[in-house]
């Protein structure tokens, strides 16, 4: 059986259960645009775990054993919608817990993670596997914790922040305020009922002057109306996701930055593969810099929405790439030039496909820039 065959079937043949679950069994709805997010995600899964297994040095391997990982925890996306309905049903919190440790937490780890590694593979390739999975896990798993140490100290973390403080003695105040005639109470007149408290460091501290005070609850009145207050539940962890991203974002640049100074050798493909996680993690900054910002539902809803089908085209573009690493790495050509890459990386040209020679011939001049990818090097001399 073809290998592409036998990556379409098992794609299918994961995925296809679980839809016909979301006919029979109960669950949350969800947008198209987020199924068809899943499953071009769990088919770069599977896409990268061909390439884990095709992949002739264990670095590589490594490399894209992370991203399978990372693809196939899409999984869980598919499963959420179960969460709290079919599954868990009982328990009024599982839904915030799947969201904030496996969606927001493990995924978001798992990415930080395969992008990392990635970059430290080529900067530190004198590593061993063990020592560059070792120095990952350091830095990886210290910004997750750093960030994500709340939620991890606590469950309920989200309901127990300043917002939602000021939030419950806005909404308490407001409910007063109707029940004694006042219909549509304004900001000046619930300041008038209540003085929120001053924070710092996730702790009362005090109480704010009256300018303050009216001026934080003018601007907690917009999350009284219809479910607008779930965007103040998850906004921390909005943030800890764009912190997250930004981190990636960070290595890659460093990547490229050690690409044109030191011009290594690398196998094909890798760098678009990298490059396009560039767009993906700063598509998830910018939604979730929008979504902490926004205090309309229906709004976020809509933004989300939107958002699921830019990251649906930069999702087909890294699976064009991640194909057409598993195409190379399985021809023999592929073969040849990955072995010497091994052999003899000193003395090799980089792989050069149609994007090379069209950005090459009609944007740059090969004259004025030198390196790997404009001309090869002289084979060494054997004595």
């Amino acid at each position: 059986m073809k290998l592409t065959n036998k990556i379409l079937l098992l794609s299918v043949g994961t995925i296809f259960p679980i839809l016909v679950a979301y006919s029979l069994v109960d669950h949350w709805e969800q947008k198209f645009a987020t199924h068809l997010v899943n499953g071009i995600y769990i088919l770069l899964g599977f896409v990268s775990f061909f390439i884990f297994l095709n992949e002739q040095t264990p670095r590589n391997k490594a490399v894209f054993f992370n991203f399978s990982l990372y693809f196939l925890s899409a999984f869980a996306s598919l499963i959420y919608p179960f969460v709290g309905k079919a599954i868990f049903s009982s328990d009024v919190y599982a839904t915030l817990y799947f969201d904030q440790y496996v969606l927001r937490g493990f995924v978001v780890f798992l990415l930080s993670f395969a992008v990392l590694y990635a970059v430290l593979d080529s900067v530190f390739k004198e590593f061993s596997v063990a020592r560059k999975y070792l120095v990952t896990l350091v830095v990886a798993g210290g910004f997750f914790a750093y960030y994500y140490h709340p939620f991890l100290a606590d469950p309920k973390y989200v309901y127990n922040t300043q917002d939602i403080a000021d939030f419950r003695a806005v909404d308490e105040a407001v409910g007063k305020l109707r029940t004694s005639g006042v219909s549509q109470p304004t900001a000046k007149q619930v300041a008038q009922v209540v003085t929120l408290n001053a924070w710092k460091d996730d702790r009362p501290v005090g109480v704010l002057f009256p300018e303050d005070n009216e001026a934080r609850i003018s601007s907690m009145m917009p999350y009284l109306e219809g479910e607008n207050y779930t965007l103040l539940v998850f906004k921390p962890l909005y943030k800890n996701v764009i912190f997250m991203d930004v981190l990636c974002i960070v290595f890659i640049v460093v990547f490229f930055g050690y690409q044109y100074k030191k011009d290594p050798p690398q196998g094909a493909y890798t760098e678009k593969i990298l490059f396009l996680f560039l767009p993906l993690c700063s598509l998830d900054i910018l939604h979730y810099f929008a979504y902490v910002n926004l205090q309309n539902y229906r709004l976020y809803l809509e933004l989300f929405g939107i958002a699921q089908y830019l990251i649906v085209f930069n999702a087909l573009l890294l699976l064009i790439f991640f194909s057409l690493r598993l195409s190379f790495i399985t021809s023999i050509k592929g073969e040849f030039y990955e072995r010497e890459l091994v052999l003899d990386s000193e003395h090799i040209s980089r792989w050069r496909d149609g994007i090379d020679n069209l950005v090459v011939r009609h944007f740059l001049n090969p004259k004025t820039i030198h390196g790997r990818l404009f001309a090869p090097r002289e084979a060494k001399s054997k004595t």
